[in-house]
């Protein structure tokens, strides 16, 4: 009878140890299989998902802060009464002939700062008001992109912006010559998805001052973008 017992303890026992080994086992098998699907799903949100949501507000994320810059560019303009002569010098010799134009740096200088300025205000309101995506485009596929409900998603601008002043000189008549001169400011915004962000450049020329030159202008100024300057201060 005793042996009988001892028997079925034994049969017991191994019975209990290959069950712990088996759920041992398949608790592995299902860390394991949680693991592979969270890299999977890792691997798909950086590869697949965050290009196409870039993609898809590269456009609109530009026409924002375009925008944003352009009215802040105006917005100076409106404030500060700049003429053509406010930054430009023109020198003639005895005959009236050009024989010099130069552009006032410092006040350039001056301009461009307060473009920073306020191009800055502007563009940290663009970046609080964020860009609205669709739910389907969260998915990687395209032709879900416009599927189901809006997600707004925070822009924040990087660093300082930079700009040039540029000029062109086009002949509008005999001795005459229009001289136009441009800002183009950079700036730059980054979008912030999870775990990653991609930074998405713009450029916007406005015209800050024009005149018709009335004389002969050397031809180096027409011949190629000879008078431009870029600020040294922000």
């Amino acid at each position: 009878m005793a042996t009988y017992t001892y028997c079925v303890n034994c049969k017991v026992g191994l019975y209990e140890q290959r069950y712990k080994k088996r759920k041992k086992r398949k608790r592995r098998v299902i860390v394991f299989s949680l693991l592979c699907l969270l890299v999977f799903v890792l691997c798909y949100v950086f590869c697949v998902v965050n290009p196409v949501v870039v993609e898809a507000t590269r456009a609109s994320i530009f026409s924002l802060s375009t925008s944003a810059v352009s009215d802040a560019v105006y917005d100076v303009l409106s404030e500060e009464y700049v003429t053509y002569e406010d930054l430009v010098k023109i020198e003639r010799d005895n005959e009236n002939n050009v024989v010099l134009i130069s552009l006032d740096t410092i006040r350039l200088n001056l301009m461009a700062r307060r473009f920073y300025q306020v191009a800055q205000v502007y563009l940290d309101k663009m970046g609080k008001g964020g860009v609205d995506v669709s739910v389907g485009i969260f998915t990687g596929l395209p032709f879900l992109s416009g599927v189901g409900p809006n997600i707004n998603l925070k822009l924040t601008p990087i660093g300082a912006m930079t700009s040039t002043f540029e000029s062109t000189f086009v002949g509008v008549d005999i001795n005459q010559t229009k001289h136009s001169l441009f800002i183009r400011l950079y700036a730059s915004v980054s979008l912030i998805l999870p775990a990653y962000s991609s930074s998405i450049d713009s450029v916007t020329e406005v015209l800050v001052a024009e005149n018709v030159i009335v004389g002969k202008v050397p031809q180096v100024y027409l011949s190629g973008e000879t008078l431009s300057y870029k600020p040294t201060t922000n």
